[in-house]
This record gives C-alpha cells, structure tokens and sequence, in this order.
C-alpha cells in the first residue's frame, strides 16, 4: 500500500522509505520531491553505466530493506547471483542469516520474468503481487529490485516490457511494496531507455535523485490522445522550467544574502540572528522571525529572540508547546507550516486565540549537548497560498546554521567550564570529580557519572565515586567486568558508547538486566603501579541516536583530566613518602652527629683550658681553627635539624597578619640595622592563613640577606606585597651587591654558599629554609637579580 493511502502513524514502503540509504550516503544527492498529479511514489528506474554506478545504488538500497525488517526480493541477470551475494557481504550485511531466514529472496530471469519461457507482462505482474502478500505475513513489506538486461537475451518484444512497467505502477499504490528497475544505458537502444523513463516517476542517474518531469502516468501514455497529451506535456514542462528558471535566480539572491550575513567576521550571533530574521521576513512575507528553547517531552516553549516588537509575543514568555504552531514542526522534526489554523487544528491554542497569530513556517532544531529549539516566523496575517518547497528548504537551510551556531557555542561553553573546573585552586580532586560528573550528564545528557577500578587480568570492576544516587552503582559495589559495559573499553576502544544493549551483546548482562543500564559512555584511564580505572556514563533511558564524534572527543578530555589528577595524586604521595623518609633521615643524621660534636668540643674546650698556656702560638691557631670547625659544624647541624623539622614540627595554620610578624623581626634585628645604617621601607602587607613562627623565620632570613650583602653603601631595604589573582606575591627588594642569573636557583640549594667564610659568614641553609618554608604554605620563591643591581627576593601566599 503506497505510504500516501495509509495513515500517517503506518510506516510503508514509499519513496521517501526507498531512497533513505542512498539520500544518507555522500554518493547521492537531491532534494527529492513528488511529481505533481501523481499518488505512486513507489517505483523507481536506476540507469546505469558500469557495474560501480549499478551497486552503489542497488547494495544500499536491499540493504536498508534488511535493516527495517522488510523481504528483499532481487531479481538477477547481468550479473550472477554470487557476485550480488559478494556485493553485499562486502558492505557488512549478514547476507547466510538473510538467506536462511528467508529475509532475502534471489531469483533468476528464468524463473521470474521468464518463469514460462516467455515474458507475459500481466503473468510477472501477478508473479509480484503474490510474493508482496506473502511477505507482508511476516515481514514489514516487500523491496524488489531486478536486472533488466534479460530482455535481450530471449528478445521478448520491447513493448511488453514498457507494458509491465506501466502496469506496474497501477499495482504498487495499492500494494506494500517498491520497486526499483535496473537499466544499463550501455545496452538498451536509447527508444527504449526513452520510454522507461516515461514510465517511472522518480530516477536515479550518475549518482542523483532526479524527480521525473517527464513520466507520463499509464492511461496517457497508452491512451488514443497520447501524442496530445505528450505535446500537451512537453509544453508545460517547457513553461515549468522557464518559471523555475526565474524562481531559482530569485532563490539564489536569498542564498547569496544569507551567506554574506552568517560569514561576516565581525558580527556577533545575535546580530547575524537578526539579519537573518530580516531576510526571511522578506522571502516568506510573513512579519516575525523568533527562536525558542523547547522540551518535547515537558511540553514546554519560552520565546528567547524575536525579530520585532509585539505585545505579547515577547523573549522570555512560556508557554506549553502544545499550546503553540512550533508542535507541528517538532512531531516531524523538519519543517512545518500553518496558513489556516482553525483547518489546520489549531483554533484553540493561545497563539492563535491570544496572540492572534495566523500563518507559520517553523522548523525543529535539535541542539546536540543543550536545549533544543525551534526556528520559526510568523504573522498576524494569513496566507492565502501553501508555502512551497523551496521556501521549506531554505528555511530549513536557516535552521542548520542555527544549530550549527548553537551546537558550536554549546561545545565552548562546556570547554570552557571544563577548563574553570581543571584550573580551580580552592577544590579538591573529590569536588572537581563531582563537578566534572553533573558537566558531563549535562553535555551527554545522561543521568549518573561514575569512576570504577577495573582490572582485566581478574575481570574485576570496582565503583569508586559516583554523582548521584544508585540502587546498584554506588562506592564500593563490585562486579565482574565482563558484566559491565566497561569492558568495552579494554576489548576494543579506549573511549566506547552503547546506546542498544542488546544489539551490541549486552542482553545478557548485569549491567543491563540487573543495574538497568540502557546507555552508556565510557572511557578507559591507564596508570603505572595502582589499578587502571574508568570513567563513564550511564542512563536509564535509551538514547535514539549513537554518540557524535564531538562528544566523544569531550568524553576523552575529560577523561585525560582525570588520569591527569589520578597521575598527580599519585606522584604526590610519592613524593610525599619520599619527603618524609629523607626528614626522618636528616632528623636522625643530625640528632645523632650531636653527641660526638659535644664530645669535640669538650675537649677543646679542655684542651684550651688546661694545656692553654702550653701551645706556642701554632698550636693556638690550631686550636682555634679546631673551635672554630665544631662551631660552624654545630650551626650546620642545627640548621640541618631545623631544615627537617619544617613539614613535621610546624604549628597549626591560621590567620597570621603579616605586618605584625615584620615588626618582630625589625625588633630582633634592631642592632643589626642600627649597626649597619639599614633603610627598611615596609609597604602594607596583608593577612594570611599559616604558621607565623615560620613565616617570620623567612622574613629574618631575607632581610638579613638583604642587610648582609648591601655592599659599600648602607643597606636600602623595601618590603611589598601585591594581590596576583588568587594569591600574594611578597617582595624583599635590595641595592646590594646583587646575584648572577646563572646562580639564582644555587642560592635555594641546602649548604651551597656563593661566597667565601673570609667574605660572609653564613652556613648556606637560610634561603632552602626560607623555600622549605614557603612550599609548606603551598607558594613559590624565586629571585631576581644582576650582578651590582641589587635583588628581588619573591613569594607568594594564597589569599586567605
């Protein structure tokens, strides 16, 4: 039965059914429209000149058919049966189960055409009609396709064959079926080709769906007035194009306009929006342009641009979208129209009783990753006339840049929160993982983002964090990975989606029959020495549609952000195992070098005091050289100590103004500034949290620093600090004698002294003291100098 003669809700085979594998396929193009005055959609010519031409129409054609449930009857004849089988199998189709379920049929000319040894027109015609009954028991119609290079080789009268051909389209109107002839152009003498042509309505040629302007329905072309009606025909064909003709110079302007507006560079969305609005006011000659968000399934409108003023009709206004024409786009999701409502269905809807709104062409734009909407104009006026197919497609030419735009600015403000979330220095990793998991379900529209362990080797699967609550999937539960969708993951891509479980061998599952998992999105993370994870997913919803490269390519961001900070955590109780064996190590080397340095020095001290006035003056010096070694040795050893003690033995953080511990510091170091003439400048310092005996240990080593090497010239000594996004950078600066670039990170390094003891005194520990300090509070030191001008000694604080 044609898919015009059924009501609408029941799918049958038609033209529009026909030819979707090949219109989805970058081979073909179109539009393809209906031929005017014509009901049968269901019959269609494929004229061919090589074996490539004939297969790329006619696999994916019984291919489609296989998919939808229908039988495939193929009829072969120039080429053997195997060669189709092979054709088919070769573009991935299960070609032993179709055969032995009974799914696809083939047949020779010898026993279809030629089943009596001669073609009998009415004979093939009952041959089809029988085979469509018998199919439509079982399966959702039939899809026929036959060879006809049979003709030739019996040499039935040609005429037969344009007979069947036009008798054939009084059957299939009627009939569940379609049919798609094959004719080589190489072979067939070109009357011949002429006369298929007029009797099928739609054509395919070099790769193009052709809407026939000169098929000739059968009562006219068998009729006594058909050289009439042909002159008749071709006349109106004529006029037909030379009014095409004018219609697409008229077309190619808008399109010419609409390209100069959505490539101009310096326009906003907003602006190209509007110009947009302009122009299809103008070539629909209706009053409003506007674009909505809607929600099918909460039947819900809100009204977020709209191209002039009007009362009501206004951004922000929300309706049910039941209670607005754009439903009618929405239920095809294509484009739509309304010129008389009440006709239409829609008299008592609140567009048109309260808005007083009379004429409509909107259409659907599903918005990947974010509210779908719908683009639309409209009018107050009616419209006497149907809107006509041009003006559907370039409205729906408008709607794909809307998406486009829509889709592209959805894709960089999920990036962009990504990236805020990654780079956010006041979240733990748990917060960021949660914040991560409520983006992604935003972006995959999914309902639960989780992280599992996995591990392959004992097919373990273990929840680790999850974003919302779950009867099965919640921390801690485990499962066998072959039982989960994860498993994907390992076995095939790193990154894989399900959005049919049971097509894709998960009927058996948990994770299907028990977890109710009906979508998922997974990625695997790999990680050295812990248990590999992964990150995923997952609804309880089937998704009609397979996850978009875009998403993907989210997905696996996000997951590299995870591996990032699983990598980092680990490395940091690496480090952290490390820091604390080497305190403990430099603890116990320099508590127990104590002892036999106090041994030393008794000693000495004895040495001196008895044995004093018994050294000439060599063994005085001796001496004092010996004093002087177990001095320095005991300051070495007690910087040592203390350089250990930073992570273990500070004290709690907490608020700390930083100007009250410089004041100490100036107070301990009064002599020392008075002595040497220093100018200490402090500008306002701010408050922070952290331990502020530590913190005025760096402030001491700095100004000292900065007192010590000020060269000839008294010590000229400026304290600031200034806020750097979320922390303080403070700065010691001096006009002393200054640091080599080439030595600025040696300073920082534990008993690695620039200088000579007979020059400065010092034990080489105070500036790692000071790093030691200031990672502790979870900051940088650096230094900035040249030699003779002066240094900038830095470190930053977060903000409290």
């Amino acid at each position: 039965m044609s898919k015009q003669t059924q009501p609408p809700e029941h799918d049958v085979l038609g033209l529009e059914t026909g030819l979707e594998a090949l219109q989805a396929s970058p081979e073909f193009h179109g539009p393809v429209e209906p031929v005017a005055e014509h009901d049968s959609y269901d019959h269609l010519a494929l004229l061919y000149e090589t074996q490539g031409e004939q297969f790329a129409t006619a696999i994916p054609y019984i291919e489609q058919g296989l998919e939808r449930g229908e039988r495939c009857l193929y009829i072969a004849d120039e080429n053997d049966t195997d060669a189709v089988l092979t054709a088919l199998r070769d573009a991935g189709v299960d070609v032993d189960g179709a055969l032995e379920s009974g799914a696809l049929t083939m047949h020779t000319a010898q026993d279809s055409y030629l089943r009596y040894g001669e073609f009998d027109p009415d004979d093939m015609i009952a041959f089809l009609a029988d085979a469509i009954e018998e199919a439509e028991d079982e399966y959702e119609g039939l899809r026929i396709t036959g060879e006809m290079t049979w003709v030739f080789g019996d040499d039935p009268p040609l005429e037969a064959l344009i007979e069947y051909e036009s008798k054939l389209n009084r059957v299939l109107p009627d009939a569940n079926g379609i049919a798609l002839c094959q004719y080589n152009r190489e072979r067939f003498p070109a009357e011949t080709i002429r006369d298929v042509i007029k009797t099928h309505p739609h054509l395919i040629y070099d790769r193009t769906v052709c809407q026939n302007f000169y098929y000739t329905p059968p009562e006219e072309f068998f009729g006594p007035d058909q050289p009439a009606r042909e002159i008749d025909r071709m006349m109106g064909t004529l006029l037909d194009r030379t009014e095409a003709r004018a219609e697409l110079q008229h077309n190619q302007q808008h399109l010419e306009r609409q390209n100069e507006i959505t490539a101009d560079p310096d326009c906003s969305f907003e602006e190209k929006l509007q110009d947009l609005f302009d122009l299809g006011c103008e070539r629909f000659d209706l009053e409003l342009g506007a674009m909505a968000r809607i929600d099918v399934d909460d039947d819900w409108f809100e009204l977020e641009y709209v191209s002039d003023d009007h009362e009501q009709f206004r951004p922000g206004v929300e309706l049910p979208l039941s209670e607005t024409y754009c439903a009618a786009a929405t239920e095809i999701e294509t484009a739509e129209s309304v010129t008389d409502p009440q006709a239409d269905g829609y008299g008592d809807v609140t567009v048109y009783n309260e808005f007083g709104l009379r004429a409509y062409l909107g259409t659907y734009v599903p918005v990947e990753g974010g509210a779908d909407r719908t683009f639309f104009f409209v009018s107050p006026d009616r419209r006497d006339e149907a809107f006509t197919d041009d003006e559907r497609t370039f409205l729906r030419l408008l709607g794909q840049w809307v998406k486009y735009q829509l889709e592209q600015e959805q894709r960089e403000s999920h990036e962009r929160t990504l990236y805020e979330i990654a780079a956010d220095p006041d979240r733990s990793f748990e917060e960021k993982l949660q914040a991560m998991f409520e983006l992604g379900c935003e972006r995959f529209d999914l309902d639960l983002g989780g992280l599992a362990r996995i591990d392959p080797a004992t097919d373990s699967f273990e929840v680790e964090a999850v974003s919302n609550e779950h009867e099965y999937l919640v921390p801690g539960a485990q499962a066998p990975l072959s039982e989960t969708y994860c498993r994907l993951t390992v076995d095939d891509e790193s990154t894989a989606g399900v959005t049919d479980p049971v097509r894709a061998g998960f009927g058996d599952t948990l994770a299907y029959n028990e977890f109710g998992v009906e979508t998922y999105l997974g990625s695997r993370i790999e990680l050295e020495n812990e248990p590999d994870r992964t990150f995923f997913f997952v609804s309880a919803d089937a998704h009609d549609r397979a996850f978009t490269d875009a998403e993907r390519t989210f997905h696996h961001l996000m997951s590299q952000w995870v591996q990032y900070e699983l990598e980092r955590k680990q490395r940091e109780r690496a480090l952290e195992d490390s820091n604390e064996r080497l305190e403990q190590f430099a603890y116990a080397a320099s508590h127990d070098l104590q002892e036999p340095l106090r041994m030393v020095t008794s000693y000495l001290q004895l040495l001196e005091t008895r044995y004093g006035d018994a050294f000439d003056e060599d063994g005085e010096e001796f001496l004092e050289f010996a004093v002087d070694g177990a001095e320095r040795m005991r300051e070495m050893i007690d910087g040592l100590l203390e350089y250990s003690r930073v992570s273990t033995r500070g004290d709690p953080f907490e608020p700390v103004e930083l100007e009250a511990v410089l004041e100490d510091v100036r107070a301990d170091l009064q002599f020392h500034i008075e002595e040497s003439n220093a100018d200490i400048e402090i500008e306002q310092l701010p408050r922070v949290d952290g331990d502020a005996s530590q913190l005025r240990q760096v402030f001491q080593n700095l100004l000292c620093n900065a007192i010590t090497y000020s060269g000839e010239e008294p010590p000229q000594v400026r304290v600031s600090a200034k806020r750097r996004s979320r922390e303080w950078v403070i700065s010691v600066r001096d006009e002393g004698i200054g640091i080599d670039p080439d030595d600025h990170e040696r300073v920082f390094t534990v008993f690695d002294r620039l200088h000579g003891r007979e020059e400065y005194e010092g034990t080489g520990i105070g500036l790692a003291l000071c790093q030691r300090v200031v990672e502790r509070h979870g900051g940088d030191i650096w230094v900035d100098s040249e030699p003779g001008e002066g240094a900038t000694f830095s470190f930053t604080l977060p903000v409290a």
